[in-house]
């Protein structure tokens, strides 16, 4: 018969107790070093954390595209576009080059430095300046959702998504004409 420590009718678990019962979760992401080539262009959403709709302050926004356009051109990204929403931001961006910086990651051991790790800079800069326009906490959630392409796959319809977001939230009209973004 197993021990188990009951408080308040609670059963405590040990950990591996606790692992056995529910499912692995799977993980979402590539292998880190696919992250850190360029023959690949990266689609990610990057979702405010807690703070309802932070980008409605100008200001805020405005650092954060200056922010990115300093990632992009501190690690050599090719910027297809970008949209910041109220609540989240959206971009797409490349490597010019290869990364072979090697970098100590921690738990994860040394790996090469990737676009992952950039944007990780880039959530904890950000969320230092979001706190001199009152908010508290991470800005970011912790992880993004990105989606990985290969040169050989056209990235018109992924960039007019993004250009479009503010059109389907209905916070501006249709574009008409060019449309200019950062490279």
């Amino acid at each position: 018969m197993a021990f188990r420590n009951r408080v308040k009718g609670l059963a405590i678990m040990s950990p591996s107790q606790r692992g056995a019962e529910r499912p692995q979760r799977r993980l979402h992401r590539l292998s880190t070093a696919v992250y850190s080539k360029s023959e690949y262009e990266f689609f990610f959403t990057i979702c405010a954390r807690h703070q309802g709709q932070p980008f409605f302050d100008k200001r805020l926004a405005e650092e954060v595209v200056d922010a990115l356009l300093w990632t992009r051109k501190r690690y050599g990204w090719l910027l297809f576009c970008y949209c910041v929403m109220p609540d989240h931001l959206q971009f797409v961006c490349r490597l010019l080059q290869d990364q072979v910086t090697i970098v100590n990651a921690g738990a994860r051991g040394f790996q090469i430095e990737g676009v992952l790790d950039h944007i990780a800079r880039f959530k904890s800069y950000t969320t230092t300046q979001s706190w001199k326009h009152g908010l508290t906490g991470p800005l970011w959630q912790q992880s993004s959702y990105d989606r990985v392409f290969d040169l050989q796959q056209p990235l018109e319809e992924v960039i007019e998504y993004i250009l479009n977001n503010p059109v389907r939230k209905q916070l501006c009209r249709p574009h008409v004409g060019v449309i200019h973004a950062a490279s």
